[in-house]
């Protein structure tokens, strides 16, 4: 081999796929019906496609869940404001509500009743 040629295959690299049976063969049917090679078929799919961008670095990542882990503390301390309230009885303004609630509810009954 010559120096030239040694020097090009060192310079250009390769690289070798293993596929299971069902996708080489899909792979071999797609060569003949396009008339390329699978190299070719492997490196225009990869070459030829839209970059891809990563959306979130690791700090942004680190950032997200930072926040997300204050809006989860927030929950539960409403969570528990809201249990002890039940434990100890509503708070006045939905205790109203559920009494007219009541009222309201009560009246369609009857109402139903006497038609």
């Amino acid at each position: 081999m010559s120096n030239e040629r040694q020097l090009e295959l060192a310079i250009e690299g390769s690289s070798h796929v293993r596929l299971p049976a069902m996708e080489y063969q899909r792979l071999v049917k797609d060569s003949q019906k396009l008339r390329k090679s699978i190299p070719v078929l492997l490196r225009d799919a990869y070459f030829n496609r839209l970059p891809t961008k990563v959306l979130w670095g690791s700090e942004d990542l680190r950032k997200i869940i930072s926040e997300l882990n204050r809006i989860g503390n927030n929950i539960n301390q409403i969570a528990r404001k809201v249990n002890v309230s039940v434990m100890c009885g509503w708070h006045p303004v939905l205790e109203e509500a559920q009494v007219d609630f009541i009222k309201l509810k009560d009246s369609m009954y009857l109402g139903y009743n006497h038609k």
